[in-house]
């Protein structure tokens, strides 16, 4: 759902939080279970590219899957002392902002603004203060530009004495092309899952339209 308002903006200044300017992408344990594609998640890692990566692998390539991306662009932190990353954990929700982060290919476009934040029921939401830019007008020659959510699973097998780690995303949703400009809200909804029920009878009881046999014995 995409709306337009700055109801769903949160002031990090009027509550305690950390700030980050270094060129690095920490990982934050979160205070709660975050449920994404049907699992559950509580290690974020936080990208100076506009994104969080989801996946328990930290790799060199981040920006292929498993993310959460308001917007994901080649932003450059170390740019302006002006930029910065910042993150809160209340307990029940997990807020990122880049605030006045820029294009590291394109310099002169202006400052960036934006938030996610992860709430324990699974919901996401898009927070855009500031967008100088059409979206689709950022280069990405050398970084992807992506507005979404991705997911992915990781086989890790041994081949000959040699471990081979293989990524396979199975789904994408990409908001790209919307309207997005400033004081545009994405707020997605998540569905429903057995994760949300306390035992397998609860599952098949709320989720009686699964098309495949399943037993709780």
């Amino acid at each position: 759902m995409v709306l337009h308002g700055n109801s769903y903006g949160i002031n990090l200044f009027k509550i305690i939080c950390i700030t980050s300017q270094a060129a690095h992408s920490p990982t934050v344990k979160l205070s709660f279970d975050f449920p994404f594609y049907g699992h559950l998640v509580r290690n974020i890692t936080v990208a100076t590219g506009g994104f969080l990566y989801t996946g328990e692998y930290v790799h060199s390539w981040l920006a292929a899957t498993q993310y959460i991306a308001p917007l994901m662009a080649n932003f450059d932190t170390s740019i302006s002392n002006h930029s910065f990353i910042k993150y809160v954990d209340n307990g029940t929700s997990f807020t990122v902002e880049w605030e006045k982060v820029k294009l590291q290919d394109d310099t002169t476009s202006g400052d960036f603004t934006f938030q996610v934040t992860l709430h324990n029921n699974g919901d996401i939401v898009f927070v855009y203060q500031s967008v100088p830019v059409i979206i689709e007008n950022i280069l990405d020659r050398h970084h992807p530009v992506k507005v979404g959510l991705s997911d992915a699973y990781i086989i890790d097998r041994t081949i000959f004495f040699v471990r081979h780690k293989t990524i396979y995303e199975y789904h994408r949703v990409n908001f790209e092309k919307q309207d997005i400009k400033n004081w545009t809200v994405i707020y997605i909804s998540a569905l429903r899952t057995c994760l949300d029920e306390k035992n397998c009878s609860d599952c098949l009881t709320q989720f009686s339209s699964f098309k495949v046999e399943i037993s709780c014995d």
